[in-house]
């Protein structure tokens, strides 16, 4: 089988490589319903070409989200799942919008973070039907629009095909040595708004009621909730208020995130938040904090080690040189393995400088990472999905 694999990639390498080039060159930019609805028309154009069925799930805000299904899975046959995003990080006013290449590298606009991926699933479903397999296997492959802010779209819909399958795969690029990811953190953004009393700055005395002095303590407090031991970190990432120099400021936000490995660790720093906004340092002061986005941590467990153990031995056994690691970021792989089904993440080609101008892609690992991944699903399906 590899060989037949290797010979299907190999042919359509430079189709993968347009097909990229064509994703990329499409803005689609979270809040460019537009361009991710065109990504998303694309996509659905390629599945259908193969005979699959994809419904395509309207949003007014963001792009749709696409679901394209094997007839087996439409039956209603548990089996893999495939994921990745549709939208970046780029607006159109950016200008950041051209792949372009050498011979090492292929650039542009969210040609790692995660066109790459979405054109590695498309080869992977063709590399199985041209095998004669994926009419015989169930598989379900989610396109998302906004992962980029936190999925807040499409997260039950992915739960929902959680739920209905036996094992995922999470098709975001890695990072420069390969790893497949095995864990990942949780992240909640909130914003904490803090209201004073409005004054004359030069009639005001030292028990001015000032939302900027509020805030700037409530920054303080937040900072010392970082506990790199527990894997948990607080970042102040905006902060806004008042209105002049010689005003005492009766408004001020900040907008936070907190970062954690365990679920129990998240919930401290939280309650902690609500616990300090309940009791304000300044008199005369007062906080609310409000939610903004939340992503659950991926924890590593038994079932993650034993689908990556898996892999592993098909890199032993056809060369692949495979290794893992934990990260701080979060992706759709920390909402699948809440139902407690084996995911594994990263299973994209190496890119690298993401979410800014610079982002790259390495170019011989697109080829490599579809013939990867066309292996890791024939064996996920023959392990998780045959019993």
């Amino acid at each position: 089988m590899i060989n037949k694999v290797r010979e299907f990639i190999g042919e359509h390498e430079q189709e993968m490589v347009s097909l990229l080039k064509r994703l990329v060159e499409i803005n689609s930019y979270t809040g460019n319903k537009k361009g991710v609805d065109a990504v998303a028309s694309v996509i659905q154009e390629e599945c259908e070409a193969m005979g699959l069925h994809v419904r395509r799930e309207f949003c007014e805000k963001v792009g749709d989200n696409l679901v394209i299904e094997t007839p087996l899975h439409k039956e209603g046959k548990k089996g893999i799942l495939l994921c990745g995003h549709m939208d970046t990080v780029f607006p159109p006013e950016l200008g950041f919008d051209s792949f372009t290449q050498d011979g090492t590298y292929y650039y542009g606009p969210g040609v790692a973070d995660m066109k790459c991926g979405l054109v590695e699933g498309l080869y992977v479903l063709k590399a199985l039907d041209a095998l004669g397999l994926l009419q015989a296997m169930s598989i379900v492959m989610i396109c998302n629009s906004d992962e980029e802010i936190g999925s807040i779209n499409s997260s039950d819909l992915i739960l929902k095909e959680a739920e209905n399958s036996l094992v995922g795969f999470v098709l975001e690029s890695t990072k420069a040595g390969g790893e497949l990811v095995i864990g990942r953190k949780g992240r909640m953004t909130f914003e904490l708004e803090v209201t004073g009393k409005a004054a004359h700055a030069g009639s005001v005395g030292a028990d001015k009621a000032s939302a900027i002095l509020e805030l700037a303590q409530q920054v303080q407090a937040y900072e010392k909730l970082n506990n790199p031991a527990e894997g948990t970190s607080v970042n102040v990432g905006k902060i806004e208020g008042g209105v002049g120099a010689n005003t005492v400021a009766e408004k001020a936000r900040a907008i936070v995130e907190f970062r954690y490995t365990q679920k129990d660790c998240g919930d401290k720093v939280w309650e902690t938040v609500q616990k300090l906004a309940a009791e304000p340092y300044t008199k005369g002061t007062s906080c609310v904090v409000r939610a903004i986005t939340a992503r659950p941590s991926m924890v590593t467990n038994d079932a993650i080690l034993g689908l990556y153990k898996m892999i592993e031995e098909i890199g032993i056994d056809f060369g692949f040189d495979i290794q893992c690691a934990q990260c701080g970021g979060g992706s759709d792989a920390n909402f699948i393995s809440q139902l407690g089904i084996p995911v594994i993440d990263g299973l994209g080609p190496i890119g690298g400088n993401l979410h800014s101008v610079d982002e790259y892609l390495v170019a011989s690992t697109v080829p490599e990472r579809a013939i990867l991944t066309t292996l890791v699903v024939v064996k996920a399906w023959e392990q998780y999905c045959c019993n």
